[in-house]
């Protein structure tokens, strides 16, 4: 990782790590039963790999729509990309992304309504992230895994942890 990642990441790191400590959110279980949708997704050439939200290929990469602002994943050789919605009443609630092209995580709390969600990555090689709280509109997490490398994501109700609501592969 060369080191204006290295700072980016950590400035990232810190302020999701802020927004944890500080943030006064509910836990997701407010919403009693989410309906989780999702779509795991080659990005050499759009395929949807697993899941069932709609994968629709365009130049350069492939498109997954929603009612906040839509999807965009860049083509990236061998990478598998990750999209997962959670509504509740049909009402998208939240949403996280991971990005194969650049190891991007972003993490939406599309309701605002003072409940969220938090996420984390594990791969082999790196262990585990933080936990990040889903936000309105994210800034992007970036990281810097080995091209090919397994990433899984977790999503939680709590930022202690304690409450996996789904998890899912990707592929760096």
């Amino acid at each position: 990782m060369n080191a204006r990642r290295k700072t980016a990441f950590a400035l990232t790191s810190a302020a999701a790590m802020a927004g944890i400590l500080f943030g006064t959110a509910a836990p997701a279980q407010a919403y009693g039963t989410l309906d989780i949708r999702y779509a795991r997704v080659d990005t050499d050439d759009c395929t949807r790999l697993a899941g069932t939200l709609t994968v629709t290929p365009a130049s350069g990469g492939c498109y997954l729509y929603d009612s906040v602002d839509d999807t965009y994943f860049v083509k990236d050789a061998g990478g598998e990309a990750l999209k997962v919605e959670l509504r509740n009443g049909g009402t998208l609630v939240s949403k996280v992304e991971f990005h194969p092209n650049g190891e991007t995580l972003y993490a939406y709390d599309t309701a605002a309504d003072g409940d969220t969600v938090y996420v984390q990555i594990w791969t082999a090689t790196h262990g585990s992230s933080d936990r990040f709280r889903a936000v309105g509109s994210p800034s992007p997490i970036g990281f810097s895994f080995a091209e090919g490398e397994n990433v899984l994501v977790k999503i939680y109700d709590d930022a202690g942890g304690t409450d996996l609501i789904t998890s899912y592969w990707a592929r760096a």
